[in-house]
Order: structure tokens, then C-alpha cells, then sequence
């Protein structure tokens, strides 16, 4: 989905002239459970104590089912639920519904991660560890459908696809600098990356399978289902879906030597930064990727897109 984001920047005494957009459709290594002998890696906010905090309380059980894909794909990989406990504190406290949506109404079932197994199969690529680590929050969600999403992209790859960040706790959330309407705590979002894939090829498959918001990083994608049905088992009752906000981006073009494109509103670290130079003629005369870019000899004007999201022009000189 192509959507045209305007804005005027000023920086030097020349405007900046907004162009357009690309697409726009929101880390814990994980790994490939069917790529064998490749190394994985644990994320720079990784604990480093691998023990589960002290907490032996038993929640209080549901009658409910979270069903997933499983590694045959039949959809009847279920999992017990424990329906949510204020005792459970801070962690768990949702924010109002973001602009009255049904879309952002809290969980009222989690997944007890000290309860299932971390090993389970939840798709034939993908077990639970790689989406809900107990180190983010002993309780979970991960909505059955973004996992069948994942696997649509993992089978058309035909290689790992790295699970960067899946569902992630309030206090955690927080604590990593997520935005409150995030929605990796609302168990619909992933960050991702591949070896045999691009961020470009991840970022159209995100898109052809109806992802509700796509976010461009340096190191990997954001893709989320914010807009599909939340999932009964966790959320209740069946509500018919609307429309979600979409994060709001905005960059400034900085000239100098080495050029700068200073950005708001990516919240999961540095926005991929894609530049351009031309000549006087129009000509393209080179490109690259960075956070800054320093023209060449002859560079009339010099573009960046940010995130794939806000692409700006203006004079070289």
C-alpha cells in the first residue's frame, strides 16, 4: 500500500521539497528450527542470569485454548490459557484503547510461560521461544494468525527468517524504549530478518499478506497485523475490526559535508536511510545506505528516503 506523506522542511535557507513516500505498513535473537548447525546469537538486552525470576504463585485457569499452526499445519497445537490477575502488577497494565479502538483493548488471557513449553512447534519453522521469551514477561500473547503470517514468509523465502522481537510485556516494553501503542504487547507484531532475504523482499511479503504497518529499519523490519480480528482466546469476544493509527514519521534534511537526516517517530531504533545524489542534468550519480551520506564532485541535489516512509529533496549547494 502506497500512502503519501507531504511536509515542509527548512534547514540553511533552502526548502525541502517532499517527494513522496514508500511503502509504509511497527530485539531477542531467535532461530530457524529447521536450518541445522547455523549459529544463533542472543540480543544485546538479552538477561544474562538465564534463570526465571522467583515467582512460584499459580495463576488462575482458563477454560480457553490459544490454537496454532503446528508443525503440521493443522491449526490444533493449543495451549492452555490463565486468565489475567491485577495481582500481576504494573507489568500488565494496558493503557486505555488508543483513540477508543477495540483493536487496543487489553488481553484477558495470557499464556503462562512457566506453565508450556518453550519447545512446542507453534508452525513448522517457528516454536514458541522465538515469538514469547519469559525474560520479557512470564505472561504472554501471540495471536495464532501473525504466526501463519510468519510462516507464510519463512516458506517463501525458503531460508531463516530471524525473529528480532515478538510479544513483549508493558514494563518491558517500556524498558526498551517501545512506544505504548506498540504492538508487540498486544501479540500481533514482529521484528524480523533473514539471511537469504533483504529488507526490501521481507518489507512486499509483509504487505502482500496484509500486514496493517510496516516499519523500514537499518537492521531489520517491523511488520504487525494491527487491523486483522484480535483473536478470541486472548481478547474475548469477537469484535469486528477497525481501522488502526498509524505511527507518525518525520525527518529533516541537514546539509554539510557528511549530510544528516534526523527522524521522530521510529521507535525501535535508527530508520533505514537510503541516499541519493544527482547532477545538474538530473542524472543519478550515486547511492548508498547510512546513517549520513557525503555527495560526490559534481552533486546538484541530494535525496534521502527515511524508513521507506518520507523521502526528501533540495540543493547539493
Amino acid at each position: 500500500m502506497l500512502i503519501i506523506l507531504t511536509m515542509a522542511c527548512t534547514s540553511g535557507g533552502f526548502p525541502d521539497v517532499v517527494i513522496g513516500k514508500a511503502d509504509s505498513a511497527d530485539t531477542s535473537w531467535g532461530f530457524d528450527t529447521s536450518s541445522e548447525g547455523e549459529d544463533s546469537q542472543l540480543p544485546e538486552d538479552s538477561p544474562t542470569d538465564s534463570d526465571p525470576p522467583e515467582d512460584t504463585s499459580v495463576p488462575e485457569p482458563s477454560e480457553e485454548e490459544a490454537c496454532y499452526l503446528g508443525s503440521d499445519r493443522k491449526g490444533v497445537t493449543c495451549l492452555p490459557l490463565v486468565d489475567y490477575d491485577p495481582a500481576w502488577g504494573e507489568d500488565y497494565e494496558y493503557p486505555d484503547p488508543l483513540s477508543g479502538s477495540a483493536q487496543y483493548r487489553a488481553p484477558v488471557r495470557f499464556l503462562d510461560l512457566y506453565a508450556v513449553d518453550a519447545a512446542t512447534k507453534i508452525a513448522p519453522n517457528f516454536v514458541l521461544s522465538e515469538v514469547a521469551q519469559d525474560w520479557k514477561g512470564r505472561y504472554a500473547v501471540y495471536q495464532p494468525h501473525a504466526v501463519e503470517r510468519l510462516q507464510e514468509i519463512r516458506d517463501t523465502i525458503g531460508g531463516p527468517l530471524t525473529i528480532n522481537s515478538g510479544y513483549r510485556n508493558i514494563s518491558y516494553n517500556a524498558s526498551v524504549g517501545g512506544a505504548g501503542s506498540s504492538r508487540h504487547v498486544y501479540g500481533d507484531a514482529a521484528d524480523m530478518a533473514s539471511s537469504v532475504a533483504g529488507l526490501e523482499e521481507l518489507g512486499e511479503l509483509c504487505a502482500d499478506l496484509g500486514a496493517g504497518y510496516i516499519g523500514y529499519y537499518s537492521s531489520h523490519v517491523h511488520c504487525d497485523w494491527r487491523d486483522d480480528p484480535l483473536d478470541p482466546a486472548f481478547y474475548g469476544s469477537a469484535m469486528a475490526p477497525a481501522a488502526s493509527p498509524k505511527p507518525i514519521h518525520t525527518a529533516t534534511l541537514v546539509p554539510g559535508p557528511s549530510w544528516t537526516a534526523p527522524a521522530e517517530g521510529w521507535d525501535e531504533g535508527e530508520p533505514l536511510r537510503e541516499w541519493r545524489a544527482y547532477d545538474a542534468a538530473g542524472a543519478l550519480i550515486a547511492e548508498s545506505r547510512g546513517e549520513r551520506f557525503t555527495p560526490p564532485e559534481g552533486a546538484a541535489e541530494v535525496e534521502v528516503t527515511v524508513g521507506r516512509v518520507v523521502t526528501l529533496r533540495r540543493p547539493a549547494r
